[in-house]
């Protein structure tokens, strides 16, 4: 009997002894992900005072990938899905088999743990390093609140405000340096609660302004497993067909087939059940045509 206890004792006392890793309960907080958080910004620049442009970004919902939860983002015309490394606070973008650090699937956007001096390596969006520079505090919407600031550096600069509990509240970026848009937080909806200025009607220029010219943009990421983004923009009011066919030219799904108005779009193409290869999209409106090259790689 005292010989079992003994064991018992020993593998209670290497179960104590193993490394643990906490999760980090505070860097989190730095970008609250939750389906239905959106937040409103206004861009101004200078030195050339163009008219200012305000657009919003917001969580559309969350999804599984490879047993692991990310976050649909809209980003100003752009969509992604992140998430957060509850282990090291690493803010992440999901870019399969392109990875950077210890990440084969992800990309990292921020270090949310980082103190002032860190820098991490991580080609993303043309933007090579990152790296805290300062941390504080700053009123936001009348709640003091804990900051850190994020200089990026690659093809442009940017500099990144982090806020506790509220995301980013703004930033500024320049191609080439120095900065020359300026994106300041003027409202949001974080995990149901309205802060700031949220009213559309107030809003001259406000998420899908017209372009000049129709276009078809690369699908990112690709190579993709199993999802990508298809971006692409309208002149003009026209009927639209975006359909993705095979090597062999067969088509293998329909993804838009609607009258759609300007503005610029994004649509997720998933490969879920497709074999690996080569893929192409067609995007028809009007008397416009155009075809380009993707890879499903898994």
């Amino acid at each position: 009997m005292e010989a079992k206890m003994k064991i018992c004792f020993f593998i209670f006392a290497l179960i104590l002894s193993s490394e643990v890793f906490p999760a980090d309960t505070v860097s989190v907080k730095y970008f609250p992900l939750k389906a239905g958080n959106t937040w409103y910004y206004k861009t101004t620049s200078s030195p050339i005072p163009f008219p200012p442009v305000f657009h919003k970004d917001y969580i559309e919902k969350d999804t599984s990938i490879n047993g692991i939860t990310y976050f649909k983002f809209y980003k100003y015309y752009s969509l992604s899905f992140i998430r957060i490394d509850s282990v090291n606070g690493n803010l992440l973008a999901y870019s399969p088999g392109n990875g950077c650090g210890s990440y084969a699937n992800d990309k990292i956007i921020d270090s949310l743990a980082s103190s002032p001096g860190n820098q991490i390596t991580c080609i993303y969006e043309n933007i090579q390093t990152r790296r805290c520079v300062s941390t504080g505090t700053q009123n936001v919407f009348g709640i003091i609140s804990d900051t850190k600031d994020f200089d990026h550096y690659g093809l442009f600069v940017a500099t990144i405000t982090y806020a506790k509990n509220f995301g980013v509240i703004g930033y500024c970026s320049g191609d080439p340096p120095p900065c020359t848009a300026f994106t300041n937080l003027i409202g949001c909806r974080i995990d149901g609660i309205v802060y700031g200025d949220t009213n559309l009607t107030s809003i001259e220029q406000f998420g899908n302004p017209i372009p000049e010219y129709f276009s078809l943009k690369q699908n990112f990421p690709n190579p993709f497993n199993p999802l990508t983004i298809i971006n692409y923009q309208l002149a003009i009011n026209n009927v639209v067909s975006l359909k993705v066919y095979d090597a062999l030219g067969i088509e293998v799904v329909t993804l838009v087939n609607e009258k759609q108005d300007p503005g610029r779009y994004s649509v997720e193409f998933s490969g879920e059940g497709l074999p690996s290869g080569i893929y192409f999209y067609k995007l028809e409106a009007g008397d416009f045509t155009e075809t380009k090259r993707m890879v499903l790689l898994k």
